[in-house]
């Protein structure tokens, strides 16, 4: 379903306003200008039916008329108009000109001008009608004379059209312009909300900060809204990784000493039911001690990415620390001696936090002792701008359908293999927090090879 923006919203009603607005103002113009253009041409129009009708009269009984060359010497101005007239006498019998025009116009006796609109062998035409009252001197008798000018409307048409072209051309400049300034002023008034869109987007993923960007009075509600919904969530997950962390920290010490005594017990036993079950407690002991650490190890990790600054650090300190760690651990000693370990002998500087980067290296290549026992090849390297960290190891490998999910917290290839699910997550969560990416591959002849890529910390800053 395709959701419209408010100021998307706000734009398409307010072109709805104008379109509203501007067809309204054109129907208003429009007539405007006809009648304008009517009343222009009705002046011309009565003038030159004044002008023939000033000129009739009655001698011995029949009307005379003599048509001044001005009168059509008027309308004659626009090339476009074609103009009639008809002269009738006080019987209504034709005196001159056209036998049709305005024949359903009727005659009124009296001396005021009327005008009419009218048809003439198709054509709509303008009338203007006037009536005389002439008498005959030589015979006492008289009536009244009728004289009727009519013109076509092209000419009106056009003044009409062009009225309304004019008229409407400084208002559609206006809109225009009313229109941007909408528009810049709809994005200005929005821009509050794109600044705190690209400062959540620019977060960390466990970044819950307060929202310090200066806003509207109609916006501050919605982010302090969301400012008390981070600090409580904020508040919840701090709790959530304490807890977490303290009762990591606390399992450590009895689930190490459940493993001590389940391999003192082995050691000891000679039936094989109770070695079996010791066995058993052994290696849950050792995979609970194991989820602890790594527990404890995410909790660490996370809290240093929340709460300590980036620096320019060593990528090959952080993987000989690591490699020191776990050299401390009894369980990894003998694979230990198996780790074949290549680095630059120049420096592999990195913005990244110390301890953070160091279990994230840990995580990785407990991870690969981990599932993988036996040679194991841990190899750095810079070129390209780009610092590359390989674990490779000969360990049965990873389907290529389980790739996509072994970054997922608590996944694992295969439930009967060791581990907890979260080392690869943990390293993952930590590449993306420095701009890095993490990915795995079949290693040729067998194996895994689980790459970080971080970008090289620029030389000036370094």
């Amino acid at each position: 379903m395709t959701r419209l923006s408010i100021e998307r919203r706000l734009l398409i009603t307010t072109a709805c306003l104008f379109l509203v607005i501007g067809t309204v103002l054109t129907l208003t113009v429009r007539a405007y200008a006809r009648r304008a253009a009517d009343e222009a041409f009705d002046r011309v129009l009565t003038a030159s039916a004044l002008a023939i009708a000033d000129t009739v009269g009655i001698e011995e009984g029949a009307v005379t008329v003599d048509i001044p060359y001005s009168a059509f010497a008027i309308l004659g101005t626009s090339r476009l108009n074609r103009v009639f007239y008809r002269v009738t006498a006080p019987d209504g019998s034709l005196v001159t000109g056209s036998p049709i025009l305005a024949l359903d116009i009727p005659l009124v006796q009296d001396e005021a001008l009327h005008l009419y609109d009218s048809v003439y062998r198709g054509d709509p035409v303008r009338v203007a009608s006037v009536q005389r009252y002439r008498a005959d001197m030589a015979t006492g008798t008289g009536g009244w004379i009728g004289v009727m000018v009519a013109e076509t409307r092209e000419a009106r048409q056009e003044l009409a059209e062009q009225l309304t072209v004019n008229g409407m051309l400084p208002a559609g400049a206006i809109a225009l312009v009313s229109g941007g300034l909408i528009l810049v002023s709809v994005r200005s008034a929005f821009s509050p909300l794109r600044l705190i869109e690209s400062n959540l987007r620019a977060r960390r993923p466990s970044d819950l900060g307060r929202i310090d960007t200066e806003v509207p009075a109609e916006v501050s509600a919605l982010v302090s809204a969301l400012n008390e919904f981070m600090d409580r969530l904020g508040s919840v997950l701090d709790g959530v990784k304490r807890v977490t962390a303290d009762a990591a920290h606390q399992l450590r010490t009895p689930l190490a000493a459940i493993q001590a005594q389940a391999e003192v017990g082995l050691e000891e036993a000679e039936d094989p039911q109770v070695r079996r079950r010791l066995s058993r407690i052994h290696h849950n002991a050792r995979e609970a001690g194991l989820l602890a650490n790594m527990l404890l190890s995410d909790a660490t990790t996370m809290h240093r990415l929340e709460t300590r600054d980036r620096e320019i650090v060593d990528f090959r300190e952080a993987v000989t620390g690591a490699v020191r760690m776990l050299r401390a651990e009894s369980a990894y000693a003998g694979l230990i001696r198996s780790l074949v370990q290549v680095a630059p002998q120049a420096p592999v500087l990195v913005d990244a936090e110390p301890v953070v980067l160091r279990e994230m290296v840990r995580n990785v290549v407990e991870n690969a002792f981990i599932h993988a026992p036996g040679p194991t090849h841990v190899a750095l390297s810079a070129a390209e701008g780009r610092a590359v960290l390989r674990v490779m190891d000969r360990g049965p490998g990873i389907p290529d359908a389980a790739k996509a999910e072994v970054f997922q917290r608590f996944a694992r290839a295969s439930a009967r293999h060791p581990g907890t699910g979260l080392g690869l997550a943990i390293a993952r969560d930590v590449t993306v927090a420095f701009g890095g990416a993490i990915s795995v591959a079949d290693r040729d002849g067998g194996g895994l090879v689980v790459e970080v890529v971080l970008p090289l910390a620029d030389e000036d800053a370094a």
